[in-house]
């Protein structure tokens, strides 16, 4: 369905990018983003604003726009807090690692480079590959968004508008780093904040109020209008929370991006920042819910896609409900929102690549110069990447499908990077069997067929549920048989230079 025409599509866009490219480049030269601890960090000197606003539009992820609406078109309003609970559940279960990882650790650049200091670089070399892969499946959810809403709206061939994008944002990171991503964060959080506070109030008023909405819910909705319109429909909780909870309700604790934000701010500032920003994305995303209420008032579902709208469509149509003008500035602030969610993806990318592959692993006498060269050039190479594999996905995956799946590698994780904080007696071999296990298992169960051996099928919050099992009872027990004796304090006070809030003396 095509509401806006291609010319303005591709306009808008370039207004966009202009505006990005532009503040990117003011912030580096205000801020002198010419060595890796800026780039990478922000030299630990973002404020609290900025960076609660960024933690916050990071979490309201572009795929919020089509991911609620989806979740009420399969669940009804209850499919609400399916979707924005576990937002929640993610930014609050960051707080306790946060704070313990800012005290002993307050000198690192990127959180895996804590895993050197306390395992060794085997079980480092396990972390970077956990966060590759899953960083890269973020940006991928963020960008399939834009091709999916940008080129239902405007007729423009999805692929188009996905490279127009990637390359906008790469260029944008390339220039200012974490200090481009906060900055452009904080412009596209306002964004965000105007999205609901005008057009998800506007789209409901347009489609007759609340009150004709509701009973035009009721209308289509025949005999399921009462398990549809009830917050206690608990029956699709397996295919929709809980997945969700297990997965990118923990997401939080292992994303490289949040914890470039959490050595971003203050110290002494880091569970206020955690908490705002945790409570903001639950008020704004379930927002987000309207759009789908507008989709089962205005059409009729029909999971065929056949004689009605299918879920995966709910929130396309229901835009199309909106004025063009309105449609137009629409689409704008959701370009802001998608730039801040695809650009975290990236920086975080940049800083893997930069301090845990390039400097750990390959050369240790690197230069800031080099680091800072290697950062950008991953920036343009993952942007690619991405780019690639959400061509792939809009052809072979739906968008729920592929959402939930993004936090399969945080459940072989999260479970063990607690008890390497908290306990001891973690050893480096029971913390590595504990997340390879746990993802090789968790892997064949999900990929795998009945042709393969031993394979059983299992509901994805169940091989969710597996893969933490796994990984926590694997490094309890091999740590038990094998116990190391840790001194926290050999991290804490190693380097006496380096400020609490992270940053460098100067």
């Amino acid at each position: 369905m095509s509401v806006v025409s291609a010319a303005t599509g591709y306009a808008l866009i370039g207004l966009w990018g202009g505006m990005m490219l532009a503040l990117a480049y003011y912030i580096y030269r205000q801020q002198g983003v010419d060595d890796t601890s800026e780039f990478v960090t922000a030299g630990g000197r973002a404020q609290l604003g900025l960076a609660t606003a960024s933690f916050a539009v990071t979490w309201m992820w572009a795929g919020d726009v089509v991911g609620v609406p989806e979740y009420v078109g399969f669940v009804g309003i209850a499919g609400t807090w399916m979707y924005a609970a576990p937002a929640v559940l993610s930014g609050l279960l960051v707080i306790p690692f946060a704070l313990r990882m800012r005290r002993l650790f307050p000198q690192g650049y990127t959180y895996s480079e804590y895993f050197i200091e306390r395992f060794g670089r085997r079980a480092h070399l396990v972390v970077v590959l956990v966060i590759l892969y899953t960083m890269v499946l973020g940006g991928i959810v963020q960008l399939y968004v834009g091709g999916f809403v940008i080129g239902g709206l405007t007729g423009i061939d999805p692929n188009v508008v996905m490279g127009l994008l990637m390359l906008i944002i790469g260029l944008y990171i390339l220039v200012g780093g974490l200090w481009g991503s906060l900055t452009t964060d904080f412009v596209q959080f306002v964004s965000a904040i105007i999205l609901v506070v005008l057009f998800i109030p506007l789209l409901l008023f347009e489609a007759g109020g609340p009150g004709l909405v509701y009973e035009d819910m009721i209308s289509n909705l025949g005999e399921e209008a009462s398990v549809y319109l009830s917050m206690q429909h608990f029956d699709p909780i397996g295919d929709f929370f809980l997945p969700y909870a297990l997965g990118l309700g923990v997401w939080g604790i292992v994303s490289l991006s949040t914890w470039q934000r959490v050595f971003a701010v203050r110290r002494d500032k880091t569970t206020r920042f955690l908490t705002i920003g945790a409570i903001g994305v639950f008020t704004i995303i379930s927002m987000y819910a309207v759009i789908g209420f507008v989709g089962l008032a205005a059409f009729e579902i029909d999971f065929t896609g056949e004689g009605g709208v299918h879920p995966e469509n709910l929130s396309i149509e229901a835009l199309g409900l909106l004025p063009e003008w309105s449609l137009i500035l629409f689409m704008l602030v959701l370009l802001m929102v998608l730039g801040s969610s695809t650009d975290s993806y990236l920086t975080a990318l940049a800083s893997l690549t930069s301090r845990d592959i390039f400097y750990q692993n390959v050369s240790r006498d690197a230069s800031d110069e080099a680091q800072l060269w290697v950062a950008r050039g991953a920036s343009i190479f993952f942007a690619f990447i991405i780019f690639i594999g959400t061509v792939w996905a809009l052809d072979n995956v739906g968008f729920v499908t592929l959402l939930l799946a993004s936090g399969i590698g945080a459940t072989g994780l999260a479970g063990p990077f607690a008890l390497s904080l908290f306990w001891h007696k973690t050893s480096s071999t029971g913390f590595i069997t504990g997340v390879v296990c746990s993802q090789l298992v968790s892997a064949y169960l999900f990929l795998g067929s009945p042709a393969l051996p031993l394979w059983t099928e299992f509901p994805l919050w169940q091989i969710m549920a597996i893969g933490h099992a796994i990984a926590i009872t694997l490094t309890l027990v091999v740590s038990l048989v094998n116990p190391d004796d840790f001194d926290f304090e050999a991290i804490e006070h190693s380097d006496a230079t380096v400020r609490a809030d992270g940053g460098e003396e100067r």
